[in-house]
Protein backbone atom coordinates (compact mmCIF):
# COMPACT_ATOMS: atom_id res chain seq x y z
CA UNK A 1 0.00 0.00 0.00
CA UNK A 2 1.43 3.34 -0.82
CA UNK A 3 2.23 5.69 1.78
CA UNK A 4 -0.54 8.71 0.95
CA UNK A 5 -2.54 11.07 2.78
CA UNK A 6 -5.84 9.13 1.46
CA UNK A 7 -4.42 5.52 2.75
CA UNK A 8 -4.07 6.67 5.96
CA UNK A 9 -6.74 5.72 8.67
CA UNK A 10 -6.49 9.63 10.40
CA UNK A 11 -7.35 11.12 6.81
CA UNK A 12 -10.13 13.56 7.14
CA UNK A 13 -10.27 12.72 11.11
CA UNK A 14 -9.92 15.58 14.09
CA UNK A 15 -6.75 12.86 14.81
CA UNK A 16 -5.08 14.09 11.32
CA UNK A 17 -1.82 16.71 11.57
CA UNK A 18 -2.68 18.51 9.09
CA UNK A 19 -6.64 18.56 8.71
CA UNK A 20 -6.72 21.85 8.26
CA UNK A 21 -4.35 21.91 5.10
CA UNK A 22 -6.50 18.98 3.49
CA UNK A 23 -9.84 21.38 4.09
CA UNK A 24 -8.32 24.64 2.70
CA UNK A 25 -6.79 22.42 -0.31
CA UNK A 26 -3.23 22.61 0.47
CA UNK A 27 -2.83 19.03 1.06
CA UNK A 28 -4.51 16.61 -1.81
CA UNK A 29 -4.95 12.76 -0.88
CA UNK A 30 -2.70 11.46 -3.36
CA UNK A 31 0.28 13.97 -1.57
CA UNK A 32 3.03 11.74 0.25
CA UNK A 33 1.61 11.17 3.93
CA UNK A 34 5.26 12.36 5.42
CA UNK A 35 4.25 12.83 9.37
CA UNK A 36 4.57 10.47 11.47
CA UNK A 37 1.48 10.08 12.23
CA UNK A 38 0.18 7.45 9.63
CA UNK A 39 -1.68 4.44 9.74
CA UNK A 40 -1.89 2.57 6.66
CA UNK A 41 -5.85 1.44 6.19
CA UNK A 42 -6.57 -2.34 6.76
CA UNK A 43 -7.69 -4.12 3.74
CA UNK A 44 -11.48 -4.70 3.30
CA UNK A 45 -11.97 -8.54 3.62
CA UNK A 46 -14.43 -9.83 0.49
CA UNK A 47 -17.33 -11.84 2.21
CA UNK A 48 -17.62 -14.98 -0.39
CA UNK A 49 -21.46 -15.21 -1.81
CA UNK A 50 -23.22 -17.59 -0.46
CA UNK A 51 -24.01 -20.64 -2.57
CA UNK A 52 -27.34 -21.81 -2.04
CA UNK A 53 -28.73 -25.51 -3.39
CA UNK A 54 -32.24 -26.85 -3.40
CA UNK A 55 -30.22 -31.01 -2.97
CA UNK A 56 -27.67 -32.82 -3.62
CA UNK A 57 -25.00 -34.70 -1.35
CA UNK A 58 -22.89 -33.36 1.12
CA UNK A 59 -20.24 -34.12 3.98
CA UNK A 60 -23.44 -34.79 6.23
CA UNK A 61 -25.30 -36.77 3.66
CA UNK A 62 -27.83 -36.70 0.93
CA UNK A 63 -29.80 -33.58 1.31
CA UNK A 64 -33.12 -31.76 0.15
CA UNK A 65 -34.34 -27.92 1.14
CA UNK A 66 -36.87 -27.52 3.19
CA UNK A 67 -39.10 -24.98 5.09
CA UNK A 68 -38.70 -25.76 9.22
CA UNK A 69 -40.56 -23.08 11.76
CA UNK A 70 -40.73 -21.26 8.54
CA UNK A 71 -37.04 -21.02 7.73
CA UNK A 72 -35.23 -22.44 5.13
CA UNK A 73 -33.26 -25.32 5.87
CA UNK A 74 -31.51 -28.70 4.76
CA UNK A 75 -33.19 -32.04 5.54
CA UNK A 76 -30.40 -34.57 5.62
CA UNK A 77 -30.80 -38.29 5.28
CA UNK A 78 -27.44 -39.40 7.61
CA UNK A 79 -27.13 -43.27 7.31
CA UNK A 80 -31.09 -44.47 8.59
CA UNK A 81 -31.76 -40.94 10.33
CA UNK A 82 -32.92 -37.91 8.97
CA UNK A 83 -31.79 -34.52 10.90
CA UNK A 84 -32.06 -30.96 9.76
CA UNK A 85 -28.93 -28.99 9.38
CA UNK A 86 -28.90 -24.94 8.57
CA UNK A 87 -25.86 -25.41 6.33
CA UNK A 88 -24.07 -28.28 4.88
CA UNK A 89 -20.56 -28.68 3.56
CA UNK A 90 -19.18 -30.43 0.54
CA UNK A 91 -15.20 -30.27 0.24
CA UNK A 92 -15.05 -27.70 2.39
CA UNK A 93 -17.71 -25.29 0.59
CA UNK A 94 -20.40 -23.95 2.98
CA UNK A 95 -23.73 -24.38 0.97
CA UNK A 96 -27.19 -22.34 1.97
CA UNK A 97 -30.56 -23.75 1.40
CA UNK A 98 -32.75 -21.57 -1.20
CA UNK A 99 -35.89 -19.71 -0.02
CA UNK A 100 -38.64 -19.42 -1.35
CA UNK A 101 -37.99 -16.29 -3.45
CA UNK A 102 -35.24 -18.48 -5.29
CA UNK A 103 -37.80 -21.16 -6.34
CA UNK A 104 -40.55 -21.25 -8.61
CA UNK A 105 -42.67 -23.52 -6.75
CA UNK A 106 -44.22 -23.84 -2.64
CA UNK A 107 -41.48 -25.09 -0.51
CA UNK A 108 -40.72 -28.22 0.69
CA UNK A 109 -42.07 -28.81 4.43
CA UNK A 110 -40.90 -31.30 7.38
CA UNK A 111 -43.10 -34.49 7.59
CA UNK A 112 -42.14 -35.96 11.10
CA UNK A 113 -43.66 -39.33 10.68
CA UNK A 114 -43.25 -42.64 8.71
CA UNK A 115 -43.25 -42.87 4.91
CA UNK A 116 -45.89 -44.96 3.75
CA UNK A 117 -44.95 -47.92 0.73
CA UNK A 118 -44.26 -47.51 -2.59
CA UNK A 119 -47.96 -48.82 -2.95
CA UNK A 120 -49.98 -46.52 -0.53
CA UNK A 121 -47.95 -43.51 -2.04
CA UNK A 122 -49.68 -44.47 -5.31
CA UNK A 123 -53.27 -44.87 -3.96
CA UNK A 124 -52.63 -41.66 -2.09
CA UNK A 125 -51.91 -39.48 -5.16
CA UNK A 126 -54.28 -41.76 -7.14
CA UNK A 127 -56.93 -40.71 -4.72
CA UNK A 128 -56.27 -36.94 -5.06
CA UNK A 129 -56.55 -37.06 -9.06
CA UNK A 130 -60.16 -38.98 -8.30
CA UNK A 131 -61.50 -36.42 -6.25
CA UNK A 132 -60.69 -33.10 -8.46
CA UNK A 133 -60.94 -34.48 -11.93
CA UNK A 134 -63.50 -36.56 -14.04
CA UNK A 135 -61.54 -38.55 -17.05
CA UNK A 136 -61.52 -42.03 -17.55
CA UNK A 137 -59.84 -44.60 -14.96
CA UNK A 138 -56.94 -45.43 -16.76
CA UNK A 139 -55.82 -41.66 -17.21
CA UNK A 140 -55.80 -41.22 -13.48
CA UNK A 141 -53.80 -44.15 -13.12
CA UNK A 142 -51.18 -42.73 -15.54
CA UNK A 143 -51.11 -39.42 -13.47
CA UNK A 144 -50.35 -40.85 -10.55
CA UNK A 145 -47.52 -42.96 -11.64
CA UNK A 146 -46.15 -40.28 -13.43
CA UNK A 147 -46.07 -37.70 -10.18
CA UNK A 148 -44.04 -40.52 -8.51
CA UNK A 149 -41.46 -40.86 -11.43
CA UNK A 150 -40.75 -37.27 -11.37
CA UNK A 151 -38.86 -37.72 -7.85
CA UNK A 152 -36.77 -41.22 -9.50
CA UNK A 153 -36.06 -39.32 -12.65
CA UNK A 154 -32.21 -39.78 -12.14
CA UNK A 155 -32.84 -43.51 -12.62
CA UNK A 156 -34.30 -43.74 -16.24
CA UNK A 157 -33.10 -42.82 -19.79
CA UNK A 158 -36.38 -41.39 -21.21
CA UNK A 159 -39.19 -39.98 -19.21
CA UNK A 160 -42.81 -39.17 -21.27
CA UNK A 161 -44.57 -36.06 -21.49
CA UNK A 162 -48.20 -35.45 -20.61
CA UNK A 163 -50.42 -33.43 -23.30
CA UNK A 164 -54.16 -32.17 -22.05
CA UNK A 165 -55.78 -31.05 -24.66
CA UNK A 166 -60.01 -30.10 -24.87
CA UNK A 167 -62.12 -27.22 -24.02
CA UNK A 168 -62.43 -24.83 -22.02
CA UNK A 169 -64.03 -25.81 -18.13
CA UNK A 170 -62.48 -29.52 -19.47
CA UNK A 171 -60.53 -29.20 -16.25
CA UNK A 172 -56.96 -29.36 -18.09
CA UNK A 173 -55.32 -26.63 -15.49
CA UNK A 174 -56.65 -28.66 -12.59
CA UNK A 175 -54.37 -31.66 -13.63
CA UNK A 176 -51.85 -29.08 -14.31
CA UNK A 177 -52.26 -27.61 -10.66
CA UNK A 178 -52.26 -31.19 -8.80
CA UNK A 179 -49.03 -32.25 -10.53
CA UNK A 180 -47.48 -28.85 -9.66
CA UNK A 181 -48.20 -29.72 -5.91
CA UNK A 182 -47.42 -33.41 -6.16
CA UNK A 183 -44.25 -33.49 -9.04
CA UNK A 184 -40.93 -32.64 -7.61
CA UNK A 185 -39.50 -29.04 -8.14
CA UNK A 186 -41.58 -28.54 -11.04
CA UNK A 187 -41.66 -24.81 -12.43
CA UNK A 188 -45.62 -23.97 -13.46
CA UNK A 189 -46.34 -21.15 -15.62
CA UNK A 190 -48.44 -19.98 -18.64
CA UNK A 191 -46.95 -19.91 -21.90
CA UNK A 192 -43.67 -19.65 -20.49
CA UNK A 193 -41.10 -17.89 -22.60
CA UNK A 194 -38.23 -20.32 -23.90
CA UNK A 195 -35.70 -17.79 -21.43
CA UNK A 196 -37.72 -18.53 -18.70
CA UNK A 197 -37.44 -22.56 -19.01
CA UNK A 198 -33.50 -22.17 -19.55
CA UNK A 199 -33.44 -20.25 -16.18
CA UNK A 200 -34.79 -22.86 -14.31
CA UNK A 201 -33.28 -25.74 -15.97
CA UNK A 202 -29.72 -23.99 -15.14
CA UNK A 203 -30.81 -22.91 -11.39
CA UNK A 204 -32.40 -26.03 -10.26
CA UNK A 205 -30.06 -28.92 -8.67
CA UNK A 206 -31.28 -32.04 -9.47
CA UNK A 207 -33.91 -33.11 -12.69
CA UNK A 208 -37.04 -31.34 -11.76
CA UNK A 209 -40.34 -30.64 -14.02
CA UNK A 210 -42.01 -28.17 -16.27
CA UNK A 211 -45.48 -27.50 -16.52
CA UNK A 212 -47.03 -24.94 -18.65
CA UNK A 213 -50.53 -23.96 -19.93
CA UNK A 214 -51.62 -22.42 -22.89
CA UNK A 215 -49.34 -23.96 -25.78
CA UNK A 216 -51.12 -23.12 -28.65
CA UNK A 217 -48.39 -20.68 -30.05
CA UNK A 218 -45.84 -22.77 -29.45
CA UNK A 219 -44.81 -23.62 -33.26
CA UNK A 220 -43.82 -20.34 -33.22
CA UNK A 221 -40.95 -20.42 -30.80
CA UNK A 222 -38.19 -22.98 -32.34
CA UNK A 223 -36.20 -22.38 -28.68
CA UNK A 224 -38.70 -24.11 -26.68
CA UNK A 225 -39.45 -26.38 -29.34
CA UNK A 226 -35.93 -27.52 -28.86
CA UNK A 227 -36.61 -28.27 -25.46
CA UNK A 228 -39.39 -30.17 -25.79
CA UNK A 229 -37.81 -32.52 -28.60
CA UNK A 230 -34.60 -33.03 -26.69
CA UNK A 231 -35.41 -32.88 -23.46
CA UNK A 232 -37.25 -36.34 -23.12
CA UNK A 233 -33.89 -38.23 -23.40
CA UNK A 234 -31.51 -38.66 -20.79
CA UNK A 235 -27.82 -36.54 -21.64
CA UNK A 236 -29.34 -34.40 -24.40
CA UNK A 237 -28.53 -30.88 -24.19
CA UNK A 238 -29.36 -27.70 -26.18
CA UNK A 239 -26.94 -25.09 -26.85
CA UNK A 240 -27.32 -21.58 -26.68
CA UNK A 241 -25.23 -18.76 -28.00
CA UNK A 242 -24.53 -16.17 -24.83
CA UNK A 243 -23.27 -12.52 -25.82
CA UNK A 244 -21.32 -10.92 -22.91
CA UNK A 245 -19.47 -7.60 -23.00
CA UNK A 246 -16.08 -9.04 -24.00
CA UNK A 247 -16.66 -12.79 -25.22
CA UNK A 248 -18.98 -14.71 -27.20
CA UNK A 249 -19.09 -18.14 -24.85
CA UNK A 250 -21.84 -21.20 -25.73
CA UNK A 251 -23.62 -23.11 -22.42
CA UNK A 252 -25.22 -26.12 -22.76
CA UNK A 253 -28.55 -26.53 -21.07
CA UNK A 254 -29.79 -29.83 -20.00
CA UNK A 255 -33.20 -30.36 -20.93
CA UNK A 256 -33.96 -33.24 -19.81
CA UNK A 257 -37.15 -34.01 -17.17
CA UNK A 258 -40.70 -34.90 -16.89
CA UNK A 259 -43.39 -31.97 -18.94
CA UNK A 260 -46.92 -31.81 -19.17
CA UNK A 261 -48.53 -29.13 -21.29
CA UNK A 262 -52.46 -28.28 -22.01
CA UNK A 263 -54.29 -26.19 -24.78
CA UNK A 264 -57.18 -26.29 -26.26
CA UNK A 265 -55.40 -27.83 -29.66
CA UNK A 266 -52.38 -30.28 -30.74
CA UNK A 267 -49.48 -27.84 -31.71
CA UNK A 268 -48.89 -30.10 -35.07
CA UNK A 269 -45.14 -29.57 -35.22
CA UNK A 270 -43.43 -32.50 -36.85
CA UNK A 271 -41.56 -34.59 -34.01
CA UNK A 272 -43.19 -33.06 -31.53
CA UNK A 273 -46.25 -35.28 -30.67
CA UNK A 274 -44.29 -37.75 -30.90
CA UNK A 275 -43.21 -36.84 -27.00
CA UNK A 276 -46.33 -36.96 -25.73
CA UNK A 277 -49.12 -39.37 -23.84
CA UNK A 278 -51.94 -37.29 -25.21
CA UNK A 279 -55.08 -37.25 -22.75
CA UNK A 280 -58.37 -35.54 -24.70
CA UNK A 281 -60.27 -33.91 -22.10
CA UNK A 282 -64.17 -32.88 -21.24
CA UNK A 283 -66.14 -30.92 -18.75
CA UNK A 284 -66.86 -33.26 -16.00
CA UNK A 285 -68.30 -33.61 -13.04
CA UNK A 286 -65.12 -34.31 -10.27
CA UNK A 287 -66.24 -35.17 -6.55
CA UNK A 288 -64.73 -31.69 -5.72
CA UNK A 289 -64.38 -28.75 -8.29
CA UNK A 290 -60.59 -26.80 -7.79
CA UNK A 291 -62.42 -23.76 -6.94
CA UNK A 292 -64.28 -25.28 -4.13
CA UNK A 293 -60.59 -26.17 -2.01
CA UNK A 294 -60.09 -25.56 1.57
CA UNK A 295 -57.73 -25.11 3.61
CA UNK A 296 -57.34 -29.02 5.28
CA UNK A 297 -57.45 -30.12 1.20
CA UNK A 298 -54.05 -28.21 0.75
CA UNK A 299 -52.67 -29.00 4.29
CA UNK A 300 -53.32 -33.34 2.93
CA UNK A 301 -51.77 -32.20 -0.42
CA UNK A 302 -48.44 -30.61 1.21
CA UNK A 303 -48.33 -33.17 4.05
CA UNK A 304 -48.51 -35.89 0.46
CA UNK A 305 -45.76 -34.21 -1.06
CA UNK A 306 -43.55 -33.55 2.09
CA UNK A 307 -43.65 -37.43 2.02
CA UNK A 308 -43.13 -38.29 -1.52
CA UNK A 309 -40.02 -36.08 -0.96
CA UNK A 310 -39.14 -38.31 1.84
CA UNK A 311 -39.38 -41.35 0.03
CA UNK A 312 -37.21 -40.05 -2.65
CA UNK A 313 -34.59 -39.59 -0.24
CA UNK A 314 -35.26 -42.89 1.09
CA UNK A 315 -34.75 -44.91 -2.21
CA UNK A 316 -32.53 -43.57 -3.41
CA UNK A 317 -30.36 -46.58 -3.62
CA UNK A 318 -32.97 -48.40 -4.76
CA UNK A 319 -33.11 -49.66 -8.34
CA UNK A 320 -35.75 -49.16 -10.71
CA UNK A 321 -37.29 -52.89 -11.85
CA UNK A 322 -36.81 -53.44 -15.44
CA UNK A 323 -40.06 -54.95 -17.35
CA UNK A 324 -39.63 -56.62 -20.65
CA UNK A 325 -42.08 -54.91 -22.59
CA UNK A 326 -43.32 -55.97 -26.37
CA UNK A 327 -43.12 -52.87 -27.90
CA UNK A 328 -40.41 -51.02 -29.42
CA UNK A 329 -39.39 -47.31 -30.21
CA UNK A 330 -41.26 -44.11 -29.71
CA UNK A 331 -44.17 -46.12 -27.43
CA UNK A 332 -41.18 -47.90 -25.53
CA UNK A 333 -39.58 -44.78 -24.63
CA UNK A 334 -43.23 -43.29 -23.43
CA UNK A 335 -44.63 -46.33 -21.74
CA UNK A 336 -41.44 -48.54 -20.06
CA UNK A 337 -40.93 -45.68 -17.68
CA UNK A 338 -44.53 -45.83 -15.90
CA UNK A 339 -44.14 -49.51 -16.26
CA UNK A 340 -40.98 -49.33 -14.08
CA UNK A 341 -42.13 -46.83 -11.19
CA UNK A 342 -45.71 -49.50 -11.43
CA UNK A 343 -43.86 -52.78 -11.34
CA UNK A 344 -45.02 -55.19 -8.68
CA UNK A 345 -47.71 -52.20 -8.10
CA UNK A 346 -51.50 -53.57 -7.99
CA UNK A 347 -52.14 -51.38 -10.91
CA UNK A 348 -49.75 -52.80 -12.88
CA UNK A 349 -51.63 -54.97 -14.78
CA UNK A 350 -54.39 -52.75 -15.76
CA UNK A 351 -51.40 -50.28 -17.42
CA UNK A 352 -49.62 -53.18 -19.02
CA UNK A 353 -52.32 -53.93 -21.01
CA UNK A 354 -53.71 -50.84 -21.73
CA UNK A 355 -49.76 -50.56 -23.20
CA UNK A 356 -50.81 -53.40 -25.80
CA UNK A 357 -53.99 -51.90 -27.06
CA UNK A 358 -51.76 -49.20 -27.59
CA UNK A 359 -49.62 -50.43 -29.20
CA UNK A 360 -52.33 -52.51 -31.76
CA UNK A 361 -54.14 -48.90 -31.61
CA UNK A 362 -50.55 -47.53 -33.11
CA UNK A 363 -50.06 -50.17 -35.66
CA UNK A 364 -53.58 -49.86 -36.53
CA UNK A 365 -52.70 -45.81 -37.10
CA UNK A 366 -49.86 -46.87 -39.30
CA UNK A 367 -51.35 -49.30 -41.82
CA UNK A 368 -53.99 -46.32 -42.20
CA UNK A 369 -51.96 -44.05 -43.37
CA UNK A 370 -50.70 -43.64 -47.05
CA UNK A 371 -47.60 -44.60 -46.88
CA UNK A 372 -49.05 -47.83 -44.47
CA UNK A 373 -51.15 -48.61 -47.66
CA UNK A 374 -48.25 -48.36 -49.80
CA UNK A 375 -46.12 -50.67 -48.10
CA UNK A 376 -49.29 -53.06 -48.22
CA UNK A 377 -49.28 -52.98 -51.63
CA UNK A 378 -45.51 -53.60 -52.38
CA UNK A 379 -45.16 -56.47 -49.71
CA UNK A 380 -48.25 -58.14 -51.26
CA UNK A 381 -47.05 -57.91 -55.03
CA UNK A 382 -43.57 -58.76 -53.55
CA UNK A 383 -45.06 -62.02 -51.72
CA UNK A 384 -47.66 -63.15 -54.86
CA UNK A 385 -44.63 -63.35 -57.18
CA UNK A 386 -44.09 -67.29 -58.07
CA UNK A 387 -43.26 -67.04 -61.63
CA UNK A 388 -40.29 -65.02 -63.79
CA UNK A 389 -39.41 -63.05 -60.81
CA UNK A 390 -37.17 -60.25 -61.52
CA UNK A 391 -35.47 -57.36 -59.76
CA UNK A 392 -37.79 -54.78 -59.79
CA UNK A 393 -41.41 -53.51 -59.45
CA UNK A 394 -43.18 -51.32 -62.51
CA UNK A 395 -44.82 -48.35 -61.09
CA UNK A 396 -47.82 -48.79 -63.08
CA UNK A 397 -48.57 -52.24 -61.48
CA UNK A 398 -48.05 -50.73 -57.95
CA UNK A 399 -50.01 -47.83 -59.34
CA UNK A 400 -53.13 -49.74 -60.52
CA UNK A 401 -53.05 -52.16 -56.93
CA UNK A 402 -52.80 -49.26 -54.80
CA UNK A 403 -56.10 -47.77 -56.54
CA UNK A 404 -57.51 -51.02 -55.29
CA UNK A 405 -56.95 -50.92 -52.26
CA UNK A 406 -57.92 -47.60 -51.34
CA UNK A 407 -60.86 -47.83 -53.58
CA UNK A 408 -59.84 -44.50 -55.48
CA UNK A 409 -60.78 -43.69 -58.70
CA UNK A 410 -58.57 -42.18 -61.86
CA UNK A 411 -59.80 -38.68 -63.38
CA UNK A 412 -59.22 -39.81 -67.45
CA UNK A 413 -58.18 -36.65 -68.01
CA UNK A 414 -55.59 -36.53 -65.12
CA UNK A 415 -54.63 -39.88 -65.49
CA UNK A 416 -51.68 -39.13 -62.91
CA UNK A 417 -54.27 -38.08 -60.17
CA UNK A 418 -56.16 -40.66 -57.73
CA UNK A 419 -59.20 -39.72 -56.03
CA UNK A 420 -59.84 -41.35 -52.81
CA UNK A 421 -62.27 -40.44 -49.81
CA UNK A 422 -59.74 -40.90 -47.08
CA UNK A 423 -56.63 -39.38 -48.59
CA UNK A 424 -58.53 -36.75 -51.23
CA UNK A 425 -56.10 -36.85 -54.22
CA UNK A 426 -53.04 -38.71 -54.55
CA UNK A 427 -50.52 -38.20 -57.20
CA UNK A 428 -48.43 -40.58 -58.70
CA UNK A 429 -45.43 -37.94 -57.72
CA UNK A 430 -46.59 -38.27 -53.95
CA UNK A 431 -46.78 -42.15 -54.51
CA UNK A 432 -43.05 -42.24 -56.12
CA UNK A 433 -41.78 -39.76 -53.24
CA UNK A 434 -43.35 -42.50 -50.45
CA UNK A 435 -41.38 -45.26 -52.52
CA UNK A 436 -37.97 -43.47 -52.26
CA UNK A 437 -38.26 -42.04 -48.78
CA UNK A 438 -40.07 -44.65 -47.04
CA UNK A 439 -39.45 -48.04 -48.76
CA UNK A 440 -35.59 -47.09 -49.83
CA UNK A 441 -36.95 -48.00 -53.39
CA UNK A 442 -34.02 -46.83 -56.23
CA UNK A 443 -36.46 -45.33 -59.51
CA UNK A 444 -34.95 -47.23 -62.35
CA UNK A 445 -36.44 -47.43 -66.46
CA UNK A 446 -36.90 -51.20 -67.84
CA UNK A 447 -37.80 -52.38 -70.96
CA UNK A 448 -40.55 -54.71 -71.02
CA UNK A 449 -42.28 -56.42 -74.03
CA UNK A 450 -40.36 -53.52 -76.06
CA UNK A 451 -41.71 -50.83 -74.14
CA UNK A 452 -39.56 -48.92 -71.60
CA UNK A 453 -41.49 -48.65 -68.25
CA UNK A 454 -40.69 -46.86 -65.03
CA UNK A 455 -39.71 -49.28 -61.99
CA UNK A 456 -38.62 -49.25 -58.46
CA UNK A 457 -35.65 -51.70 -56.83
CA UNK A 458 -36.28 -52.21 -53.55
CA UNK A 459 -33.61 -54.02 -50.86
CA UNK A 460 -35.27 -56.81 -49.33
CA UNK A 461 -33.60 -56.98 -46.24
CA UNK A 462 -34.96 -53.10 -45.71
CA UNK A 463 -37.84 -53.85 -47.50
CA UNK A 464 -38.06 -56.75 -44.86
CA UNK A 465 -37.51 -54.41 -41.51
CA UNK A 466 -39.80 -51.86 -43.16
CA UNK A 467 -42.84 -54.29 -43.86
CA UNK A 468 -42.32 -55.76 -40.16
CA UNK A 469 -42.42 -52.63 -38.99
CA UNK A 470 -45.68 -51.92 -40.20
CA UNK A 471 -47.29 -55.33 -39.35
CA UNK A 472 -46.90 -57.26 -42.34
CA UNK A 473 -44.89 -60.39 -43.24
CA UNK A 474 -42.18 -60.08 -46.28
CA UNK A 475 -41.53 -63.74 -48.10
CA UNK A 476 -37.72 -63.90 -48.36
CA UNK A 477 -37.55 -67.12 -50.11
CA UNK A 478 -37.37 -65.52 -53.78
CA UNK A 479 -34.38 -64.21 -54.41
CA UNK A 480 -35.68 -61.36 -56.68
CA UNK A 481 -38.77 -58.94 -57.02
CA UNK A 482 -41.79 -59.75 -59.45
CA UNK A 483 -42.06 -57.79 -62.68
CA UNK A 484 -45.75 -56.71 -63.69
CA UNK A 485 -45.78 -59.69 -66.00
CA UNK A 486 -45.85 -62.32 -63.06
CA UNK A 487 -47.71 -60.22 -60.81
CA UNK A 488 -51.39 -61.73 -60.97
CA UNK A 489 -54.89 -60.48 -58.92
CA UNK A 490 -55.14 -62.75 -55.67
CA UNK A 491 -58.54 -65.31 -56.12
CA UNK A 492 -60.76 -63.01 -54.03
CA UNK A 493 -60.59 -60.31 -56.85
CA UNK A 494 -61.65 -62.34 -59.43
CA UNK A 495 -64.94 -61.55 -59.47
CA UNK A 496 -68.34 -62.30 -61.49
CA UNK A 497 -67.80 -59.33 -63.60
CA UNK A 498 -64.22 -60.06 -64.12
CA UNK A 499 -65.70 -63.69 -65.41
CA UNK A 500 -68.38 -61.51 -67.35
CA UNK A 501 -65.84 -59.39 -69.29
CA UNK A 502 -63.68 -62.66 -70.23
CA UNK A 503 -66.48 -64.32 -72.00
CA UNK A 504 -67.97 -61.24 -73.81
CA UNK A 505 -64.82 -60.44 -74.91
CA UNK A 506 -64.13 -63.07 -77.34
CA UNK A 507 -61.37 -63.08 -80.61
CA UNK A 508 -62.65 -61.62 -83.46
CA UNK A 509 -63.31 -64.12 -86.62
CA UNK A 510 -61.55 -62.33 -88.69
CA UNK A 511 -57.86 -60.91 -87.26
CA UNK A 512 -56.23 -60.31 -90.89
CA UNK A 513 -52.92 -59.91 -90.60
CA UNK A 514 -53.03 -59.45 -86.69
CA UNK A 515 -53.68 -63.27 -86.38
CA UNK A 516 -50.86 -64.48 -88.73
CA UNK A 517 -47.87 -61.95 -87.16
CA UNK A 518 -49.33 -63.29 -83.56
CA UNK A 519 -48.08 -66.33 -82.75
CA UNK A 520 -47.03 -66.41 -79.33
CA UNK A 521 -48.43 -65.41 -77.22
CA UNK A 522 -51.63 -65.41 -79.03
CA UNK A 523 -54.03 -62.90 -79.12
CA UNK A 524 -56.36 -64.94 -77.82
CA UNK A 525 -54.00 -64.61 -74.33
CA UNK A 526 -53.64 -60.75 -74.64
CA UNK A 527 -57.99 -60.40 -74.70
CA UNK A 528 -57.61 -62.37 -71.45
CA UNK A 529 -54.93 -61.11 -69.62
CA UNK A 530 -56.28 -56.95 -70.80
CA UNK A 531 -59.73 -57.77 -69.47
CA UNK A 532 -58.66 -59.60 -66.40
CA UNK A 533 -56.42 -56.46 -66.02
CA UNK A 534 -60.34 -54.49 -66.24
CA UNK A 535 -61.87 -56.41 -64.32
CA UNK A 536 -59.53 -55.93 -61.28
CA UNK A 537 -59.71 -52.16 -61.54
CA UNK A 538 -63.10 -50.53 -60.25
CA UNK A 539 -65.77 -50.23 -62.31
CA UNK A 540 -65.51 -47.87 -64.84
CA UNK A 541 -61.87 -46.92 -64.33
CA UNK A 542 -59.91 -48.24 -66.96
CA UNK A 543 -58.61 -46.07 -70.48
CA UNK A 544 -58.47 -46.60 -73.77
CA UNK A 545 -54.54 -46.63 -72.63
CA UNK A 546 -54.43 -48.52 -70.26
CA UNK A 547 -55.93 -51.28 -72.22
CA UNK A 548 -53.81 -51.12 -75.02
CA UNK A 549 -50.55 -51.13 -72.25
CA UNK A 550 -52.15 -54.34 -71.41
CA UNK A 551 -52.02 -55.57 -75.14
CA UNK A 552 -48.81 -54.77 -75.34
CA UNK A 553 -47.81 -56.03 -72.16
CA UNK A 554 -48.72 -59.74 -73.92
CA UNK A 555 -46.43 -59.11 -76.53
CA UNK A 556 -48.34 -57.28 -79.14
CA UNK A 557 -47.25 -54.14 -81.22
CA UNK A 558 -48.79 -50.83 -80.79
CA UNK A 559 -50.10 -51.46 -84.32
CA UNK A 560 -51.68 -54.36 -84.14
CA UNK A 561 -53.02 -53.66 -80.25
CA UNK A 562 -54.71 -50.46 -81.50
CA UNK A 563 -56.14 -52.65 -84.60
CA UNK A 564 -57.63 -55.03 -81.96
CA UNK A 565 -59.18 -52.31 -79.82
CA UNK A 566 -60.73 -51.38 -82.49
CA UNK A 567 -62.01 -54.15 -84.03
CA UNK A 568 -63.91 -54.83 -80.62
CA UNK A 569 -65.15 -51.43 -80.16
CA UNK A 570 -66.90 -52.06 -83.76
CA UNK A 571 -68.04 -55.18 -82.87
CA UNK A 572 -69.40 -53.92 -79.73
CA UNK A 573 -67.73 -55.64 -77.02
CA UNK A 574 -66.41 -52.59 -75.61
CA UNK A 575 -67.48 -48.83 -75.71
CA UNK A 576 -66.78 -45.45 -74.18
CA UNK A 577 -69.09 -44.18 -72.02
CA UNK A 578 -70.12 -40.90 -71.67
CA UNK A 579 -67.04 -39.77 -69.05
CA UNK A 580 -64.44 -41.44 -71.86
CA UNK A 581 -64.13 -44.88 -69.79
CA UNK A 582 -63.46 -47.88 -71.59
CA UNK A 583 -66.08 -50.55 -70.91
CA UNK A 584 -67.95 -53.95 -71.79
CA UNK A 585 -71.15 -54.13 -73.37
Amino acid sequence: MQKICKNCTLYLTTECTYLQDHREGILRPEDPANCGDFKPKKKKEKKPKPVYKDSGVSDQGFYEAIYRNNLPAFLVKAGDQFEVWETVTYNDKAFQPKDEKRIPYQPYGYYKGKVPSREDLFWKVRNEFHSFIDVESIWKDLLAACALLSYQQEKLLTVPYIFLYGDNESGKSTVLQLLNILCYRPMYGVTVPAADIYGYLDDVNSIGCVLEDEVQGIHKDLDKIKIYKAGYKKGATVPRTILTQHDRIIKYYNTFSFKACASERIPQVKGFRERFIEISMVEGYPEKEWTDVTKEDLQRLYDLRNMLLKWRMLSREWQLPNPQVSMRGRLKELWKPILQITSDLTVYETLANFVEDQKNEQLDRKQNTLEGHIVKVVTELHNEARVNPVSHLSFQTIWFRLTEDLDGKIDDKKPHVMDTSEFFNVTKNKVGYRLREVLSGKSTTVREDDITVKAYMFNQEKLRRIAKKYGYKLVTKLPTLPSSKSVKAPNSTLTNHEKHVEKSLNTPQQLGNISNSVTKPTVQEAIEYASSQMAQRLPDNTTGDMFLHDLKFKGLSKEEAEKLLNRLTDEGSLAYDNEGWLVKT
